[in-house]
């Protein structure tokens, strides 16, 4: 109305109110927007801190497992190092063992060739086969005809060891004696 009586002039005062209006609603529905989106914000907000309030212990979760893969690393790790380290030592025992191996087996055929030899030297003698007891017996045995030899003094026999035979040469007669037991034989 009052653009109506302003006249022309006022015609344009009425094209300015109508925007005006027209403004202020749009604001208003802009405000009910905002008002709205504000409202959802809160909700999204509100959720957000309920999903990252559950998400927390799982985080933290997350990161003492993640600490205990790392010890577990170090300590296998560390496991790891000992078996490497086990494995060297046995490889130097081994090592050793074999240069043992080579040094008996060098040691096995010296002393098998010096076995060879002194069976070459032994063969010269002639050992008894009665056992091993019968040395004992006949050094025992002669000890105990030595001792009544000493306390007999038996007489002075002469024995005629050389009688001339038919044929030129001398007989010597071995038979064994009374006093032969006192010596030994070998």
């Amino acid at each position: 109305m009052e653009a109506a009586i302003a006249g022309e002039h006022g015609r344009g005062f009425a094209v300015v109110a109508e925007e005006v209006r027209k403004l202020a609603a749009r604001s208003q529905v802009a405000a009910k927007e905002i008002d709205e989106t504000s409202k959802s914000s809160v909700h999204i907000a509100e959720k957000s801190g309920q999903l990252l309030g559950k998400i927390v212990p799982d985080i933290q979760k997350t990161a003492k497992l993640v600490q205990e893969i790392a010890a577990a690393t170090i300590e296998q790790s560390s496991g790891a190092e000992q078996v490497n380290n086990a494995i060297q030592q046995l490889n130097q025992v081994t090592q050793q063992n074999a240069a043992a191996s080579e040094e008996m087996a060098t040691s096995s055929e010296e002393l098998s060739s010096q076995a060879e030899q002194l069976n070459e030297a032994m063969s010269f003698f002639k050992i008894s086969t009665t056992g091993k007891n019968s040395f004992a017996k006949r050094k025992k045995t002669a000890q105990n005809k030595q001792n009544e030899f000493s306390q007999k003094k038996a007489p002075k026999k002469q024995v005629n060891t050389r009688e001339k035979t038919k044929n030129q040469g001398i007989n010597l007669n071995m038979n064994e004696d009374a006093n032969d037991d006192v010596f030994h034989s070998f």
